[in-house]
């Protein structure tokens, strides 16, 4: 057989294959072909009232859910800009790259039963879902698989991502925003210790004597984002007793709130957690408590600007 022939032969299997290729993707589903449709399609076209990330092994669920004063997730105030970015797009997720139609690959994957699962509700009443698997560390994206398929594909974009958040990622950790320039006067206390800054003509005052500038200047760039480092668990939030603060905050402006002529702009009541290091807070007339690092704290409250017990 010379080299023409064997040539030929080539081809001709080059041919024969790439006239298979569509039936072993588009076949009945019988003898080894796959019918896989339109691939991975999850669309919502009904308002979305929440969204439920099942956690696998029973571990619990993440619920976001949309309710009169804005979502929540598990009852938490949520950050309204990633709730608008999921919105944005859980509604039409499709993909056509399949990655597995054998049923044992599920559990590698984390498309199994009793894996993670999200369900979105509907606004009248009607409850999608779909099982969301491990992340493709090769390429991006993540393994996901309807309910009742046994394909699995790998969906691309930041949806697998926003669904892989925790309770604490859906919360926001921008505390709190001051706008520095109206600010007149800040109270410190951490333990026993109290100070007062005061804004005059002639610069900040620390009681009556000029206050480190440094010092000040340093205080004031944290105020327009004061920014959570973490958030205690349930068990931590609901032991924290802020009437026995060991620290507070309180920032004024100018203003006709009071008597003083002087509105309050923030306060927060501080409780430090000398095993973690850092400190459990809340606003003053807020419910929900947050972490701080001890950075952050004693960038608010300075020891060189309190005075010696």
């Amino acid at each position: 057989m010379n080299a023409r022939q064997l040539k030929v032969i080539a081809v001709a299997l080059g041919v024969a294959v790439l006239l298979c290729l569509p039936l072993l993707f588009r076949g009945s589903g019988e003898g080894g072909t796959l019918d896989i449709g339109d691939g991975f399609s999850f669309v919502v076209t009904d308002s979305i009232a929440g969204v439920d990330l099942v956690l696998a092994d029973d571990a619990g669920t993440v619920r976001l859910e949309r309710t009169d004063a804005g979502w929540t997730v598990d009852g938490y105030v949520t950050d309204e800009p990633k709730i608008r970015d999921l919105l944005d797009v859980i509604r039409q997720l499709s993909s056509s790259e399949l990655i597995a139609r054998n049923p044992s690959n599920h559990a590698n994957l984390g498309v199994a039963e009793g894996g993670r699962q999200v369900e979105v509700r509907t606004v009248g009443g009607d409850v999608r879902r779909f099982h969301l698997g491990e992340r493709d560390t090769r390429s991006g994206g993540y393994f996901v698989r309807l309910p009742g398929d046994d394909i699995v594909y790998r969906l691309d974009g930041p949806a697998g991502g926003y669904l892989n958040r925790d309770r604490d990622g859906w919360r926001p950790r921008l505390i709190a925003s001051v706008d520095t320039a109206g600010v007149r006067e800040i109270l410190m206390r951490r333990g026993d210790r109290e100070a007062v800054l005061r804004r005059s003509d002639e610069g900040w005052l620390a009681g009556d004597a000029p206050a480190d500038s440094a010092l000040v200047q340093r205080l004031l760039a944290i105020l327009p984002s004061v920014s959570a480092s973490g958030f205690p668990t349930d068990e931590e939030e609901a032991a924290a007793d802020f009437t026995l603060a060991d620290g507070s905050f309180e920032v004024f402006s100018e203003g006709s709130a009071d008597v003083t002529g002087r509105r309050l702009e923030l306060a927060i009541l501080l409780l430090e957690d000398e095993e973690r290091g850092d400190w459990v807070a809340r606003i003053a007339d807020g419910t929900e408590a947050f972490r701080l690092s001890s950075l952050t704290v004693n960038r608010l409250l300075p020891e060189a600007l309190l005075p010696v017990p």
